[in-house]
This record gives C-alpha cells, sequence and structure tokens, in this order.
C-alpha cells in the first residue's frame, strides 16, 4: 500500500489544504488546469466564461416567468429545489462540463443538493454558505452561480470579499445564538460577518458576469448581492449548492454545536435522482431521528433504542 505523506492523509480538499503547492507538484495537470486550481486555491472562487450554451439558459427562464412576480418586491423573490418541476433547472444543475471542474476541485464526486433560482438579485447581505450547510470532512461543498443575463452596477451583481474563505468556519455558536428553525436572529450573524470583514479590512469586491457565466466558489467565501440601483431591472439566476461524496451532510444554523448535535440533511442528489448516504470517507453512517434534530451514530456502533438524553450523551461526549 502505498505511503501517504501528512499532506496527502489531511482529511480536506485539497485546494484548500495549508499543503497545496507541494500537493500540485505531485500531479501532472495542463496549464490551464493548474491556473484554475491555483486561483481558487487563493482566491476561493473561479469564473468559467461562456461555460453553459444559451438555449438552455433560454429554456429555463422560459419555464419560470410565470413562477416569478412582475416587480421587484413582490413575492415570491426565489424558488428553492424548483428542479422537481422543471427538467431545464434541473438539467442546469447537472452540467457535466461543471462537473469536471468539480472533479478536479475536490477530486471526489459532485453531488448537486439544491438549487435556487431568481429573477431579481438578492441584495443579500454578507454571508458564508457554511453557516447553512456544512459537512464532515469540512469544506467539501461549493456553490455554482450560473448567470442567465448579463449582470451590471445597475441590476444587483455579486459581492465578495478576496480570500475570504480562508477564514475560520463561524457559526450561531461562536457568537453566542441558539440554533432556530426560523431566521430571527439571522441579522446578528450577518451583522458579525460585515464587522469582521471591516476588522480584517478586507475590501468588497463587485463581480460582474456575462450571460452563461458560471462562479464556482468555496463553501467558506464570504459574499452576497448589491443593491438594486436600476429600478425594476431582472438579474435571472440560479444557484446550485453541491456536496461531494462520501461525507457526513449537516445544518449548522440548525445545529446545536456546543453539544455535537448535528441536524442532518435529507440529500438528494439532483443528477441521479437517489437519496444520498451520510458516510465516514465511505463507511455508511447510521442515524436516527429523535424529532427536532438527526444524530450521526459510528458506523460501528448500534443500539436498537435511543433516547434522546442518550444519543446527547453520546454524541456530545458527555459522561454518564
Amino acid at each position: 500500500m502505498k505511503n501517504l505523506s501528512i499532506a496527502e492523509k489531511m482529511n480536506l480538499p485539497w485546494v484548500e489544504s495549508p499543503f497545496f503547492y507541494d500537493l500540485l507538484k505531485k500531479r501532472s495537470l495542463s496549464q490551464e488546469n493548474e491556473a484554475l486550481v491555483t486561483h481558487y486555491h487563493e482566491e476561493g472562487f473561479i469564473v468559467l466564461r461562456n461555460a453553459v450554451n444559451h438555449p438552455l439558459i433560454d429554456s429555463v427562464i422560459s419555464d419560470l416567468q410565470a413562477e416569478f412576480p412582475q416587480n421587484l418586491g413582490e413575492q415570491p423573490a426565489r424558488h428553492q429545489d424548483i428542479w422537481k418541476k422543471y427538467q431545464s433547472v434541473k438539467e442546469l444543475a447537472s452540467q457535466p462540463q461543471i462537473f469536471d471542474v468539480l472533479r478536479l476541485l475536490y477530486e471526489r464526486e459532485p453531488i448537486p443538493f439544491q438549487t435556487l433560482n431568481f429573477k431579481f438579485g438578492t441584495q443579500q447581505r454578507a454571508h458564508s454558505d457554511t453557516i447553512h450547510f456544512s459537512c464532515i470532512p469540512a469544506r467539501y461543498m461549493c456553490g455554482v452561480w450560473v448567470a442567465l443575463e448579463d449582470t451590471n452596477a445597475n441590476n444587483g451583481p455579486l459581492f465578495y470579499y478576496p480570500r475570504s474563505h480562508r477564514s475560520k468556519e463561524f457559526n450561531y455558536f461562536d457568537i453566542g445564538i441558539e440554533p432556530e428553525k426560523d431566521y430571527a436572529e439571522y441579522w446578528k450573524y450577518e451583522d458579525f460577518m460585515e464587522e469582521l470583514m471591516q476588522a480584517q479590512g478586507t475590501p468588497k469586491v463587485e463581480i460582474h458576469m456575462n450571460k452563461g457565466d458560471v462562479l464556482i466558489w468555496s463553501s467558506n467565501l464570504i459574499h452576497g448581492g448589491t443593491p438594486i440601483r436600476g429600478g425594476n431591472v431582472t438579474r435571472w439566476s440560479q444557484v446550485s449548492h453541491y456536496y461531494f461524496e462520501d461525507c457526513v451532510y449537516y445544518s449548522p444554523r440548525l445545529s446545536d454545536m456546543f453539544a455535537n448535535n448535528l441536524n442532518l440533511r435529507h440529500v438528494i442528489n439532483i443528477a441521479t435522482g437517489e437519496v444520498v448516504q451520510h458516510s465516514e470517507n465511505g463507511k455508511p453512517i447510521e442515524t436516527i431521528n429523535t424529532g427536532d434534530f438527526k444524530y450521526a451514530i459510528s458506523h460501528n456502533f448500534s443500539i436498537p433504542v435511543l433516547t434522546k438524553e442518550i444519543i446527547k450523551r453520546i454524541i456530545g461526549k458527555k459522561p454518564f
């Protein structure tokens, strides 16, 4: 069996590894791909220009026209997982050319698990996707944003904070907020992220994209949407979120991080329609639903009946 170095043993995507440059030397990549993975490692994102064909984009917009209101500010402002209704949205989230790049970056099979579609810009405040989606091992998650029309300074383009993906993954517990089902306390998290970027002296950068361009960003890159300055102007877009195989998938915002009680996600692979098994690097993980939360049980551990308190003690490593 091959002897692996410490760098190769790290349970982290190689593009997120502190040993990235050493690992890069061991790979035989084209000059183009080497530049691609290096930019992703250093900046936390890459842009694939004109990566999606326009007929597919036009089909998505045509399908969704009747699903959105005419005017900015009216509801619904977005549609989550409408891939279940429209094949075009599912196809956009399952593009082979995007999968190929994700395999290059993460060296695991990508799993598209959520779509978000928008007619207008989100004007969303700064956040990291890791507050909503995370996994064990960490950082095997990314976002893919497809411009369904050109973006400019007037229709609410995306913004990001350069190299912010290198920050710690912050969750509610870190800033003294208890897990919640609604978003009543979410503004405190947004305040924190903005203050953190200001304290670190990290500038906010707008990114303008053309129809068919694809933005892939690291799970922990701090980003959002700028204000819409042009009135009732559209900014059609689709965001697809991707996990990668052989992980445990959970929602930090809904989890009790202090007790290590993880709210596990029910993950469906959009491309295949199959339910994804939680696993520890390929070893299936048993899960049990105890009500508000689901708890992961070791693949070597099984008890027919567990009370919620016992599970908390096991997962939270509390002494009996």
